[in-house]
């Protein structure tokens, strides 16, 4: 029986760097059946990050509200926080009883995250251009660099001097002026090997965790890059639409196992560890948020008040890979609403963020001006 451990519907997953009395509400449980930790011992809740352990707390058996529930509140008190940076951060709860220590969950870890405050970094102003404007700008500045910009003008004649003055006092006419230079060109193969642009994407390359890999991920374009799953019973619908707080979500109705969405394709490197999440709420069970016909560890419940973020951690197995999320029925029904869907290489979900192909920031930006500058090109 695999041990499992999962955040409350209402607990927060979400810290800030100073904060001291923000508690996370996690349940223990057996294969998501919850534990009874009625005659438990101790309690140690253990934190870590990629690099290993870090610290840990521990938690009084004795102030459990409900011991039969399994749930175990952790307080991030000031000896917690010290020394805990921003980032993304593993935790474990190791239970000790008469039979020995239970360590929830048995697969895995649950993930939360520790965020900057707003005294955590000096102020800097940072705007953002969508991806479609980044193209029109790019557009217009690849038909200046086909043209070509106007060469400088060539050497110009030098034009005679006057002539002295006849008998009537008139002088002579001034010599022909130069030649215009030739029209300017430019490489435009080496437009992507101008040094801004290998430096801009070295810095992608290299900040792939925490990086939304899919497209479309906040359904702004509908389903466009996505397909609906039939479902066990073949009757899965999903409709666009947009909920109480302005966000576009997709309404996903049907009675079967494994109704959803599919996203093709999804591509990164071979049998990396990816994390699938995404926020949803309505009636139904979590099935998967990962790649199909791969072991998933799931953590995250549905609420039907109201969001709740799930999530899938599994292995892919190939180059390109098809990326699911998937409800089963809870009573013969499945009726929920899916939105913010974020797939990350590693076994942390952390705070959804769209795909850089679809937003880059100002900076991004400035560097790609530069190196069309740098080029002959022109960008107003």
């Amino acid at each position: 029986m695999a041990k499992t451990l999962s955040f409350t519907d209402t607990s927060p997953q979400t810290v800030k760097i100073g904060d001291t009395t923000t508690s996370f509400t996690l349940i223990c449980g057996n294969d998501n059946v919850a534990t009874d930790l009625t005659k438990v011992t101790s309690i140690t809740v253990k934190l870590g990050n990629a690099s290993g352990y870090l610290k840990s707390a521990t938690v009084d058996p004795a102030s459990l509200t409900d011991p039969t529930t399994g749930q175990v509140t952790v307080n991030f008190n000031a000896d917690l926080m010290t020394s805990l940076p921003a980032g993304s951060y593993a935790i474990e709860v190791w239970v000790v009883d008469s039979t020995g220590t239970s360590i929830y969950p048995s697969d895995g870890t649950v993930g939360f995250t520790i965020t900057n405050n707003i005294q955590s970094a000096n102020g800097e102003t940072i705007t953002t251009i969508t991806f479609d404007d980044f193209v029109e700008a790019m557009n217009k500045a690849a038909s200046t660099i086909a043209k070509g910009d106007k060469g400088d003008t060539g050497p110009q004649g030098k034009q005679g001097e006057p002539g002295p003055a006849g008998p009537q006092g008139k002088q002579g006419e001034r010599g022909p002026q130069g030649a215009k230079g030739d029209t300017g060109s430019v490489d435009n193969a080496g437009l992507t090997a101008a040094p801004a642009f290998v430096e801009l994407k070295t810095q992608v390359d290299n900040s792939a965790v925490g990086t939304n890999l899919i497209t479309n991920s906040n359904f702004s374009s509908g389903l466009d890059h996505w397909t609906v799953n039939a479902g066990t019973n073949l009757d899965c619908k999903a409709a666009v639409t947009t909920d109480s707080s302005g966000d576009t979500c997709i309404h996903i109705t049907g009675t079967g196992n494994a109704c959803g969405l599919r996203c093709i394709p999804v591509s990164f490197n071979q049998n990396q560890v990816t994390t699938g999440s995404i926020l949803v709420k309505g009636t139904g069970k979590f099935n998967l948020a990962g790649f199909e016909h791969r072991a998933a560890s799931n953590f995250g419940t549905i609420s039907t008040e109201s969001y709740s973020k799930v999530a899938s951690t599994t292995q892919a197995d190939s180059v390109t890979n098809v990326f699911c999320v998937y409800f089963n029925p809870v009573n013969d029904v499945i009726d929920v609403y899916v939105k913010f869907v974020k797939l990350e290489l590693g076994s942390h979900a952390t705070d959804w963020c769209p795909n850089p192909a679809e937003i880059l920031t100002q900076s991004d930006y400035a560097k790609i001006k530069a190196a069309i500058l740098s080029l002959g090109g022109h960008l107003s």
